[in-house]
């Protein structure tokens, strides 16, 4: 909703190929996007931090880690691949916001 405020889309593609100096933006609207898409990872890295947590602390005593379901395990690895490539790509975008 942010293209109310500031007028127009980000005006380059949906891949965000990188030498965005190139075509040259003056409007704020790809800077907004590259900001949404900062916050949306964010996001999604305290969601992943918190099931990983989850996780490990509200499990029973009784219940040792090799008799948690498949389920449980699976969410347990997603959030551990998120936590490991979430930074990655902030970097890349946090590069591509001071092209």
């Amino acid at each position: 909703y942010q293209s109310f405020f500031i007028g127009g889309g980000p005006g380059s593609s949906w891949t965000f190929y990188p030498p965005l100096s190139v075509e040259g933006q003056p409007e704020l609207s790809l800077d907004t996007m590259v900001l949404g898409l900062h916050t949306v990872g964010v996001g999604s890295l305290l969601g992943a931090i918190n099931f990983m947590v989850t996780t490990q602390n509200m499990r029973s005593t009784a219940v040792t880690l090799d008799q948690i379901s498949m389920f449980v395990w699976t969410s347990y690895l997603t959030s551990f691949l998120l936590v490991l490539s979430v930074p990655v790509l902030a970097g890349s975008l946090l590069f591509l916001l001071l092209d």
